[in-house]
C-alpha cells in the first residue's frame, strides 16, 4: 500500500510544551506539540477544543538562538486519542 502525503510542507517531529488559549473564551490548555510544519501542527491536550475555534499558540524554545513560536490558528479537527487525551489539528493563520 502506498501512503501518499498530500501536505505541501514537510512536518517536523517535536516534543514541546504548548500553551493554547481559546480567543473566544480565554480558556487555556496546556499540551504537548507532536509535529509542526510551516502551516500547521498537532497538539495533545486533556480537554477537547471545538472545531473552527481560533486559538493563540505559544511554544517556548529551548534556547536563546531559536525564537518561541507565537501564532493564531484555527482548530481543524479534535479527536479523542485515549481517555482524557485529545489530539488537536491546527492550521496556522497568523504568526505574531
Amino acid at each position: 500500500m502506498i501512503n501518499e502525503d498530500k501536505r505541501r510542507f514537510m512536518r517536523m517531529s517535536v516534543d514541546a510544551v504548548a500553551k493554547l488559549t481559546e480567543l473566544e473564551s480565554g480558556k487555556v490548555h496546556q499540551g504537548v506539540c507532536h509535529d509542526l510544519s510551516a502551516t500547521g501542527l498537532s497538539v495533545t491536550v486533556s480537554d477537547p477544543i471545538e472545531a473552527n475555534s481560533t486559538v493563540d499558540i505559544f511554544i517556548d524554545s529551548s534556547g536563546d538562538m531559536i525564537q518561541p513560536l507565537s501564532a493564531h490558528a484555527t482548530v481543524i479537527r479534535c479527536s479523542q486519542e485515549q481517555d482524557e487525551q485529545w489530539i488537536v489539528g491546527l492550521e496556522i493563520t497568523k504568526f505574531n
